[in-house]
Order: structure tokens, then sequence, then C-alpha cells
């Protein structure tokens, strides 16, 4: 019996010792509210993880990884987000797929629960920042200020959550004075560019006079101006014969074109094409303009910008096409980056404005 005895006491202290052992996978568990999507997936480097979520919006499952780190966590084609994750962590945490990832609380304040929840909190501080951009818009004073206060309250954040992972919280601190650094020695030779972009991005808001352009040439003949529309809604297709992009939005602009013909609504194409990609020749950029209006019978009215079209592309803060662009009947901005053709809010843009 003694001998019984000690064999039960060697293996319970076996036991003891084995579940005193980090576990090698982690442990996901918990519930999106409002979920619509069936899985979950993570992935990172050599990984990709897919986790069932069930129909109330819960989900379990147990992942190993290589390498402690950050991976991607997505739901469906719009929601993304990220884990830190180390073999070991018992990661529970719940949300609303509405807010994804936003709206995560991890439980516990082990770890694993800590270097989460941490990150979620620097995010939700971030918003409160605001965008870098209008942040060195603001006068240095001003702006010396905001990047104290926003040093300060990260580092306030990432003593609350004192059990996140110390090689993490090393390297977002030495992130963040990286960021604080450049800003602040950037700061003088992006203010002035900067003002200048809000000023210019403020000319284009919604009631202000759109950018006039002038006698650009009509593939039906003669020549038009923004101002031969007043009085008509003008739906503007800003393109190029060599943008793929552009192309592809041909079928759908034509369903604009017969669903709203006879409407106060005007659809005119800007053709962009230059000398550059017409081996120098003007003369080459409007004939291989003309020839795929030919070619790919294109309605609503064809003009070509010609030479004016880099100006056209200043005033209208155009860095890449297809660009679309809203005008009223008085000729002043609707939307300045309209939605595409395929898009179905173009309709309800449409007949919002039309009925």
């Amino acid at each position: 019996m003694k001998k019984l005895g000690i064999l039960l006491l060697i293996i319970m202290t076996l036991n003891s010792c084995q579940s005193n052992q980090p576990k090698d996978y982690i442990s996901i568990s918990g519930k999106l509210e409002n979920n619509v999507d069936s899985i979950l997936v993570i992935t990172g480097p050599n990984l990709k993880k897919e986790i069932k979520i069930e129909k109330d919006g819960t989900f379990k499952d147990t992942i190993k990884i290589l390498k402690t780190g950050f991976f991607s966590l997505t739901s469906g084609l719009k929601n993304r987000g990220f884990l830190h994750l180390k073999n070991g962590y018992n990661l529970t945490f719940t949300g609303d797929s509405n807010n994804f990832y936003t709206s995560f609380q991890f439980d516990g304040n082990d770890e694993g629960s800590d270097s989460n929840n941490l990150m979620v909190s620097r995010l939700h501080f971030g918003q409160k920042f605001g965008s870098g951009r209008d942040v060195v818009a603001l006068e240095k004073a001003a702006f010396l200020k905001k990047v104290d206060n926003y040093e300060k309250g990260l580092d306030s954040i990432n003593r609350v959550y004192g059990n996140a992972n110390s090689e993490m919280i090393g390297t977002i601190v030495q992130q963040d004075q990286a960021f604080f650094k450049r800003m602040k020695d950037t700061y003088d030779k992006m203010h002035d560019a900067v003002v200048e972009q809000i000023a210019k991005e403020a000319r284009l808001e919604k009631g202000k006079m759109a950018p006039e352009f002038n006698n650009y040439v009509d593939y039906k003949g003669g020549k038009k101006s923004l101002k031969d529309f007043r009085g008509n809604y003008v739906y503007i297709d800003v393109w190029a014969t060599w943008c793929k992009p552009c192309i592809a939005q041909i079928p759908f602009l034509k369903q604009l074109e017969e669903e709203y013909k006879g409407k106060n609504l005007k659809i005119v194409s800007i053709s962009t094409d230059e000398e550059r990609r017409s081996g120098g020749s003007w003369e080459k950029a409007k004939s291989k303009w003309m020839k795929m209006v030919k070619e790919k019978n294109l309605g609503g009215t064809q003009l070509w910008a010609g030479k004016d079209e880099q100006r056209f592309a200043q005033d209208y803060l155009i860095n890449g096409i297809p660009r679309f662009i809203l005008i009223d009947p008085e000729g002043k901005i609707v939307d300045a980056n309209a939605p595409r053709p395929f898009d179905p809010k173009i309709k309800e843009y449409f007949n919002t404005l039309l009925k």
C-alpha cells in the first residue's frame, strides 16, 4: 500500500508540473453581435486559419503560430482588424460586427488580453487625435501642444495595460518616438503645402461654384464649355483611352445614359489624352480619342480637354482616373468625387436629385 501511495503521489506531482507548462497553442473564443459572416480568418507569416462563426455569433477554436507578433483578422470583405498572438494565450473577446475591431473587448487582464485591449484602446485614442494632415495644418504652437498631448495619452494607455507583452510595448514605443520625431522634423516643410491643399479642397466642397472649363473639342463638332450645360445636372466622366479602369466603366455608363434619357441630366465624358502617351503629338492624342469614341459607340457628350488637361486636373484635384464629378444646374458642385457608374449609389443620387 505504501508503494501505491508513493506512486500516486508521483503521478499527481507529474500532472501538476505538466499543468503549469505553457500551452504551445492559442485558444480563441468569443461572440460577435449583428454578425452576417460565417468565418473569421486569421492570416500572417505561413498562416491562414479559418474559424467558423456559429449562427448565434459565437466562435471557438485553437491555433498554433511559429512566431509571436501581430496577425491580420478579417470577416467578410469589409471587416478588418488585427490580433497580437503568442502561443499560450487564451483569448476570449466580444464585439459588434457593425463596429468590427473597434468594439472588441478582451476578457481578463493577463498578457494576451492586456496586449490586445491596449491596441484597441490606442486605436480609439488615435481616432480622437484626428488625421495627421489636419494636425500639421495647425499653427506651430497648437501643433506642438497637440502632439505633446497625444504622446502623453499613448504613454498613459501603455501604463494602464501593465501585463501587455513587453516586447510588443518596446516596439510600439520605438515606433511612437520615431513617428512624433518625424512629424516635428517635417512640420515646417509640410505646413504650408498642407494648408494650401486644404484650401484647394475647400473650393470643391458641395455648393461651391465648379471650376469652369472652356472650348473643349466636341466629337460631334464644335466646342463646348461647362456653362453650355447650365440648367441641367452634369455628370462628368474624366477618362482616357489608355485607362483600363475607365474603359471598364463604359457599359455601366451606357446603362445610365439609357435609363436617364430625357431627364434633366447631361452625361459628359472628358478625355484627358495628351501628347506624352502619343509619341509627343497632340494630333495623335486627339485621333486616339476620336477612334475609341467611334469604335465603342460612346454616347452622351464626348469632349477632349486637349492642352488644357493639366489645368483641368489641377482645378479638380484629379490625381487618378477614372474620376466622376456631379454638378448642379447652377454650375455648383454636388459631389467632386461622385460614385462611379457601376455603383448603385449613383442611381440613388440621381433619383433623389431628379425627383
